[in-house]
């Protein structure tokens, strides 16, 4: 069975709280599971309107505003998903972000552990079959 994840990581600086921490911080939350892509896709479209209302599309050097960035089933390069969408050359924001829908596939344990031993045992067989 499969899943989708939809999280949003935000990457922006801080003030250190101690000597050594660094200034630069990332925070990751869970938008939401979706059963499907689709279903995946408008909620995360909700979710760039609300970053939308707050900032202001990038602007190019001639004057030309960015387009709207959007997941979509086939939007994507090439027709392809487009299941990740950041700010870069979208929207000006003072952070960066990083929205992404990702498969979640949930399998029984007993399966997965014999498959992967299984595994074992053909690349054991194939690196002694190597050796002659």
């Amino acid at each position: 069975m499969t899943k989708q994840l939809l999280t949003i990581e935000f990457r922006y600086n801080d003030v250190p709280k101690w000597e050594y921490d660094s200034q630069h911080k990332s925070k990751t939350i869970t938008i939401g599971v979706y059963d499907t892509f689709e279903e995946a896709c408008i909620s995360g479209n909700k979710t760039l309107e609300i970053l939308e209302n707050k900032f202001d599309l990038h602007t190019f050097p001639d004057g030309r505003k960015a387009n709207k960035e959007r997941f979509s089933k086939n939007g994507g390069c090439f027709g392809s998903k487009n299941s990740l969408v950041t700010n870069l050359a979208y929207l000006r924001t003072p952070f960066e972000f990083y929205a992404k829908i990702t498969t979640l596939n949930y399998e029984d344990i007993e399966q997965t552990i014999f498959e992967v031993l299984e595994a074992g045992k053909r690349y054991k067989e194939f690196r002694n079959s190597q050796k002659d």
